[in-house]
């Protein structure tokens, strides 16, 4: 488990085979428990490795007692994380119905200092936020125009020269950071706005100065830890399915998690473009399927699941690709313009699914009844749409990437909204729409050293701000539960917030990593993908929460059918076949006079597009 804070001991075991079990167990699962030596007034995680099903599962020890349930039968390795202990894992073997008991005597080392972001920099330099960027003119500058966007452990890693930063300003201030995606053409990161000629200048002295070609590996400590409640850690149980690297997928690292009516969760595997693959798991068993996804340049990232079954992603290169895990074929559908890729893909009520399309700055629609694509131009030129999902009334919602504005669209009347909110300059990444279309964001990036969870009410207009109770926190997603509780994910944490009380409970996740999309069961377990420790070595997983391990009605993970992520809910309509064929986009948008506007131009698609290409599509490209 990822430290929590500032054994190669024998430890005491006992496996009794058939004792009684805690009454939650679920029938064929086991339970461990045991004592912590020397961990009275600490919080200490305990990790119990499932070695067979690489599935691991990761408790508190509060008041020196730990007690994991519902494990699978198998091979075991259990040990302590946390910074100031050590313990050499032990084995043992856990069988069907059983109670193991374990008790651990952790001896003390020398405690690492810990510090900020979901990525392993362990071998570098850890100092003081204010070391690390001194107070100088420029600063602040800095902060509301790169920091907003890279976070603090960014710039100090980029060693470069006066005339090397003057060329990544450049860069990032005209439109040349997208290139590589096939965009040849189009606005500046952010708008000129924050970045006047006069700050231009004090930016490149700041990072000149501060960050030259000499420096060293740097990264911003995490002077106050956040308060934990021992009461709730000590209900709380995580489940992590791992999927381990190999010699053929070298990088496993998982993006975002849904679920299919059956319990099963499929997981959206970005690796390494030729091994990138869908990953379905049976949290019931630990079984995992790779599905492996056509073509080399294609990298999934959002995903979810259809009423029949079917898996839809979005991702590098493709708007959609489609799945049928009966036969493994996967149709792509593309469009004829590098730069307009898709990006998150959420159906509505009608079975009608929509995405967003952050390059190309646009939102999409997928037509069920035509099997057509069409899309539109968002409004600002900036926007980028990132994380996108859709109320009870069918309205699209979206967070604007680039310019602290949260952005909305009516199918019924194809209107544009736009609502800014508290916090600008600033950056988000998703949001979510909790039962009374109340829309709640997390401020990702921002110039304070708190994150916030962001409230807007559409009705009003009005947007509350809390900050997260977390330095440098970096909320990326926000969703409510079935108690009405809200859930946002941060680097290294997941955070609840109770409204009625205005209180915050702190999480730790069992590695470091951040947690890019939270999907909550109808029964409060909270799914995500621990996607930095893929880059951190670790490979990919599908992970979960559950607040309240003595209620765990089952292994499986099911949508409510209120929430916002399962509006085909209800859905039983028409089925678009799989049959592994490439279906070509139109090339212009609904709106296409904004497309001129913005001075968007994006690569044509390189041809030929794929040996199997759908002949009913022929003339999409002149549409």
């Amino acid at each position: 488990m990822r430290s929590i804070g500032t054994l190669a001991s024998v430890l005491a075991i006992s496996l009794a085979v058939a004792l009684p079990l805690h009454a939650k167990t679920l029938p064929g699962l086991a339970e461990i428990s045991g004592n912590v030596a020397g961990a009275k007034s600490a919080i200490v995680p305990v990790y119990i490795y499932n070695t067979d099903k690489h599935v691991g599962y990761a408790v508190f020890a509060v008041d020196g007692q730990y007690r994991a349930v519902d494990l699978l039968p198998g091979k075991y390795e259990v040990t302590v994380r946390k910074d100031g202990l050590d313990m050499a894992p032990v084995t043992l073997d856990i069988a069907a119905n059983a109670h193991a008991k374990a008790d651990l005597s952790p001896k003390a080392v020398p405690a690492k200092p810990n510090y900020v972001g979901g990525r392993a920099m362990d071998d570098y330099d850890i100092e003081p936020y204010d070391k690390v960027y001194p107070p100088a003119p420029g600063r602040a500058v800095v902060e509301r125009t790169c920091m907003v966007c890279h976070g603090v452990n960014f710039l100090q890693n980029r060693f470069l020269d006066r005339d090397g930063w003057d060329l990544m300003i450049t860069y990032m201030t005209e439109g040349a950071a997208f290139r590589k995606y096939g965009i040849e053409k189009g606005p500046s990161m952010f708008p000129p706005s924050w970045l006047s000629a006069d700050d231009r200048k004090l930016v490149l002295d700041y990072l000149s100065t501060n960050f030259g070609a000499d420096a060293k590996p740097r990264v911003v400590k995490q002077e106050n830890e956040p308060m934990l409640d021992p009461a709730a850690l000590s209900k709380a149980q995580y489940i992590e399915y791992r999927f381990l690297n190999t010699k053929d997928q070298p990088k496993r690292w998982t993006q975002e998690v849904h679920f299919d009516r059956d319990g099963n969760v499929y997981a959206t595997d970005r690796g390494h473009k030729p091994t990138a693959a869908i990953v379905k798991v049976d949290p019931r068993t630990g079984e995992t399927k790779d599905y492996p996804v056509p073509e080399k340049g294609n990298l999934p990232h959002g995903i979810t699941v259809d009423f029949d079954g079917t898996v839809w992603w979005a991702g590098d290169d493709v708007l959609l690709g489609h799945l049928d895990p009966k036969t493994g074929l996967q149709d792509l559908y593309k469009a004829p313009t590098q730069g307009v890729y898709g990006h998150t893909p959420v159906f509505d009520s009608k079975g009608d699914l929509w995405f967003s399309m952050l390059l190309g700055n646009k939102i999409g629609k997928w037509d069920r009844a035509t099997d057509k694509i069409t899309y539109y131009e968002e409004p600002e030129a900036r926007a980028r749409p990132y994380g996108l999902t859709i109320d009870s009334k069918d309205r699209i919602w979206w967070v604007e990437y680039h310019t602290a504005f949260i952005g909305s669209f009516d199918p019924a009347t194809k209107q544009f909204k736009r609502y800014p909110i508290k916090s600008s300059p600033a950056q988000m990444r998703r949001l979510g729409v909790d039962r009374n279309d109340i829309i709640w964001y997390g401020v990702y990036g921002s110039t304070g050293k708190k994150g916030k969870l962001g409230r807007l009410d559409p009705k009003t207009g009005e947007t509350i701000e809390r900050d997260l109770p977390i330095d440098f926190s970096t909320p990326y997603d926000a969703w409510d539960d079935e108690k009405g509780n809200i859930w946002a994910s941060t680097d290294n944490y997941m955070v609840r917030f109770n409204e009625a009380t205005e209180k915050f409970t702190v999480y730790p996740i069992p590695e470091r990593t951040d947690q890019p999309k939270v999907t909550i069961t109808r029964d409060g377990a909270i799914w995500y993908a621990p996607r930095a420790a893929g880059h951190n070595g670790y490979g990919g997983a599908a992970a979960v929460l559950y607040p309240d391990k003595d209620n765990i009605p089952t292994l499986g993970a099911f949508y409510s059918i209120t929430t916002s992520h399962n509006r085909t809910a209800k859905f039983n309509g028409k089925s678009v076949k799989v049959t592994g064929v490439v279906k070509m986009a139109p090339a212009n948008a609904e709106n296409q006079e904004l497309v001129v506007a913005h001075g968007f131009v994006g690569k044509p698609l390189a041809a030929p597009v794929s040996k199997r290409e759908d002949p009913s599509a022929a003339g999409a490209l002149a549409d």
